[in-house]
């Protein structure tokens, strides 16, 4: 039975990814020793689902639609940088919301209501939206790229994120590669097309 790695996302719109691998070039000359994000690949998880068996997804698409049906796009805005989980021991470097804006504190129950309606698992933590830029290799020049993160002034970067997308994910040795099962738009009753 083949099983493909999936997640529920909100992607990224050109103009923030590029900003976001500028973050990423200056946090890397801190020589620190970081798994970097493919700028293509930053993404904002919904919910993780695990390895789903390839006729699953039918079950998977349309959970997801029905959350976006009533849902109106969602206004994010990025202002921060910070470290999972916490400063004094970072392994995760991400940006940050601003605020939980009130469409996504409404968007994440139903997709994790929906999925969890069909048998997936709940999340067991709370829901934390970040988009992730890199994960720490070693404690390597941590130092630097914490002195680095405080230095860079991440401008607000401001979008509405338009579709809901189901990820399917494949683990190379040269990193993930991400590739779209359906992309969702809002408040869309129509068939969604498999990409």
């Amino acid at each position: 039975m083949e099983a493909v790695r999936t997640f529920v996302c909100l992607e990224l719109p050109p103009f923030a990814r590029e900003a976001l691998a500028a973050t990423q070039q200056k946090l890397r000359e801190s020589g620190a020793q970081v798994g970097w994000v493919r700028p293509h690949n930053i993404h904002l998880t919904l919910k993780f689902l695990g390895s789903v068996p390839t006729e699953r997804l039918g079950e998977v698409v349309p959970a997801v639609q029905r959350a976006a049906l009533p849902a109106p796009p969602v206004r994010l805005e990025l202002t921060e940088l910070g470290c999972f989980p916490n400063s004094r021991a970072p392994k995760v470097i991400w940006a940050g919301l601003k605020q939980l804006p009130e469409g996504l504190r409404h968007l994440q129950p139903r997709v994790e209501k929906e999925l969890v309606a069909i048998g997936f698992p709940a999340e067991s933590r709370p829901f934390s939206p970040h988009f992730t830029l890199g994960r720490v290799r070693s404690d390597r020049n941590i130092r630097e790229l914490l002195a680095a993160m405080r230095a860079e002034r991440l401008e607000p970067l401001r979008f509405d994120a338009r579709e809901i997308v189901v990820m399917g994910s494949q683990l190379h040795p040269s990193g993930a590669v991400y590739t779209p099962v359906a992309r969702i738009p809002w408040n869309s009753p129509d068939p969604v097309s498999h990409v």
